[in-house]
C-alpha cells in the first residue's frame, strides 16, 4: 500500500504540531541570532556582538537539526499507526531486565542511581512471523505479563514488522490502572 500524497501531508502536519511551541522556539532564538549579528554589523563590526549571534545561530541550528528529524518521524510513524494500523494480539516469548544503575557522586556523597528497564519480547503472525520488544517502566506491569500470554498490539498492513503494544488495552486486561503500562 502506497500513502497518498494528501495523507502524508496530514501526517507530516500531525507531526509538526506537536512541536509547536519547539519550532517556535527556535525561530525566535535563530532571528535573535541574526539580530545580534546585524547589531554587531552596525556598530563597526562589534566582535562580541557578532561572536553572541554567530553562537546563538549554531546552537538553535545545531539543536534544532539533531533534534527534530528523529521526534518528527516518531509521531508521523505514530500518525500512520493511528490510521492504517490493525489490532491483534501477540504472544510473549521471553521477559528481561536491563539495568543501567549507576553511581553519582556529588563532593563526598556517593547516590546509587537505580535504573532499571523491564523489555517484554513478542511474536505475532500477519501472513509471515514477526518478532518485537517493548520495555515497561512500572515492576507490577512487569511481573504480571507472563511468558506464553497474548497482549495486545496495533501494526501497519502494509508494513507488518512495524508493530506497537496497545498499552492502555494491556493494562485493562491485567487489571492494572492504565498509567502503570508506560
Amino acid at each position: 500500500m502506497k500513502l497518498t500524497l494528501s495523507d502524508r501531508i496530514n501526517f507530516g502536519i500531525v507531526a509538526i504540531k506537536k512541536h509547536g511551541f519547539l519550532l517556535t522556539m527556535g525561530l525566535a532564538f535563530l532571528g535573535i541570532g541574526c539580530f545580534l549579528i546585524y547589531l554587531g554589523i552596525k556598530n563597526n563590526n562589534n566582535i562580541p556582538l557578532l561572536v553572541a549571534g554567530g553562537f546563538v545561530i549554531l546552537f538553535m541550528t545545531f539543536f534544532l537539526g539533531y533534534t527534530m528529524p528523529s521526534s518528527l518521524s516518531f509521531y508521523y510513524e505514530k500518525a500512520i499507526v493511528k490510521k492504517y494500523g490493525s489490532y491483534t494480539t501477540a504472544s510473549v516469548i521471553g521477559k528481561h531486565v536491563e539495568d543501567q544503575s549507576y553511581e553519582e557522586r556529588i563532593d563526598n556523597r556517593v547516590d546509587n542511581i537505580e535504573l532499571l528497564f523491564y523489555i517484554i519480547d513478542y511474536k505475532y503472525t500477519y501472513q509471515e512471523e514477526y518478532f518485537g520488544s517493548f520495555y515497561v517502566t512500572n515492576k507490577a506491569c512487569f511481573e504480571a505479563i507472563e511468558i506464553g500470554s497474548d497482549i495486545p498490539i496495533k501494526f501497519l498492513k502494509h508494513k507488518p514488522e512495524q508493530a506497537k503494544p496497545r498499552r492502555q488495552k494491556l493494562c485493562k486486561d491485567l487489571g492494572l490502572e492504565t498509567n502503570m503500562c508506560n
